[in-house]
């Protein structure tokens, strides 16, 4: 079964992922059950946190896997787990997708008070359900 994850993260380590040659994810200890359920063609969109925006929907290609030196961090223990993706869309920042007229009407945050809707994606990695990421997704598609 697929699973459909979001990683939200700030620009600055979306600028060192998209310079890399392998388009590797990285998440601290933190997140070690989560990152325990990633399975290969398991489905991510990357979110920018700084400017509210859907930038990136791409698949696994590789389970996780314990990283000795991370490319976002010089703490050794911050970053310590990792998967490999392949880039299914990627829009520059002035095309993508801008949360604040989307991410109200998600079920991922319809506990949320809608004026508060981004404190839902303070943390790094969530999970969404099939819908909300097919949402996204065909609105990344769509421009």
């Amino acid at each position: 079964m697929i699973n459909y994850w979001m990683v939200s993260i700030p620009q600055s380590k979306y600028e060192i992922f998209i310079k890399n040659k392998d388009k590797q994810i990285e998440f601290t200890k933190k997140y070690q059950k989560r990152v325990k359920r990633i399975e290969v063609d398991d489905r991510i969109i990357i979110y920018i946190k700084d400017i509210k925006k859907w930038i990136m929907s791409a698949t696994i290609i590789s389970p996780a896997k314990s990283i000795i030196k991370s490319r976002w961090s010089d703490d050794i223990t911050d970053y310590i787990y990792g998967v490999n993706l392949n880039i299914d869309k990627k829009l520059d920042e002035s095309d993508a997708i801008d949360a604040t007229y989307i991410a109200p009407s998600l079920e991922y945050l319809k506990k949320w008070l809608p004026y508060h809707w981004e404190l839902a994606f303070y943390e790094s990695m969530h999970i969404l359900s099939s819908r909300d990421f097919k949402l996204i997704e065909s609105e990344m598609n769509r421009g």
